[in-house]
């Protein structure tokens, strides 16, 4: 089920995170990201130009109630091979 908050800070925050958590949360998107993508456990996405856009499941822990939340995140894929995040929250 998707969730009702559009604004993802707001989000963020509703999971028991803040701007000081920011440092880690790149991290361990990118972490869990390169970990996907040398596996082949990805989604594809659209091809055009700029690269391959690819989906990648990620999982975080909520701060405050030790559940996990897992959600897509979309990636491009350049040619040389670089994978860069272009949004952290895509849907659940």
């Amino acid at each position: 089920m998707p969730s009702k908050i559009d604004d993802k800070s707001k989000l963020f925050m509703s999971w028991g995170y803040d701007i000081m958590d920011s440092a880690y949360l790149q991290q361990e998107f990118e972490r869990q990201a390169m970990i996907a993508y040398s596996t082949g456990n990805y989604e594809l996405g659209l091809l055009n130009e700029y690269g391959q856009r690819i989906n990648i499941r990620i999982s975080l822990v909520r701060k405050e109630l030790d559940q996990a939340v897992s959600f897509l995140t979309g990636w491009m894929v350049y040619p040389d091979g670089r994978i860069v995040l272009v949004t952290p929250y895509g849907c659940k």
